[in-house]
């Protein structure tokens, strides 16, 4: 067969059981930052002892997006959400955008360095990793911002106690996700 003749050849993966090409990684890639981005603004509201205590729901479309599609996704949806939550919540491009931003991407990225570092690890230490990345950045954004004589390892310490039940739900919550979707 020579080359003219041979069928073009397409990328495909699997989605949610089916097999899709371009078109379907995509969709699913606008629909997990369509519900990263619904959770974020419905959690920010919600009253909570400290202001970064949350549980960070809105992560666990990233952590699906990693194992289900790759590690670019992830980032986008990570980028994306934390853009469309600010434009819905009015903040685009303020400061606690920029925390959000910071917070977000930081955690995809140290989940995707670990998943292929080592691509054995669990859901859990996944997520519990990334929460505690995202805590770290949207830290370091706060000190370099508005606080440089603050001690950002004291706020640390009391952070990784938040960033462990954290990051357990986000990893139950995406475990969930992952035995629903084929």
């Amino acid at each position: 067969m020579t080359e003219q003749s041979r069928p073009a050849q397409h990328s495909t993966t699997q989605v949610s059981g089916i097999t899709a090409g371009a078109t379907g990684r995509l969709t699913l890639t606008a629909v997990l930052v369509a519900s990263a981005a619904a959770l974020q603004v419905v959690e920010s509201p919600l009253p909570r002892f400290l202001p970064w205590l949350k549980p960070g729901l809105a992560n666990a479309m990233t952590l699906y997006a990693l194992l289900r599609l790759s590690a670019s996704a992830a980032l986008s949806v990570a980028m994306l959400r934390t853009a469309v939550a600010a434009l819905f919540m009015g903040s685009l491009l303020s400061p606690l955008h920029l925390i959000s931003f910071a917070g977000a991407t930081s955690a995809a990225a140290s989940m995707a360095i670990l998943r292929r570092l080592f691509p054995a690890a669990g859901l859990a230490t996944l997520s519990v990793s990334g929460a505690l990345v995202n805590n770290f950045a949207q830290l370091a954004v706060v000190q370099f911002m508005f606080a440089s004589n603050m001690s950002i390892w004291l706020h640390l310490a009391l952070m990784i106690w938040v960033a462990l039940p954290s990051g357990l739900i986000v990893a139950k919550v995406t475990q969930e996700l992952l035995r629903r979707t084929p």
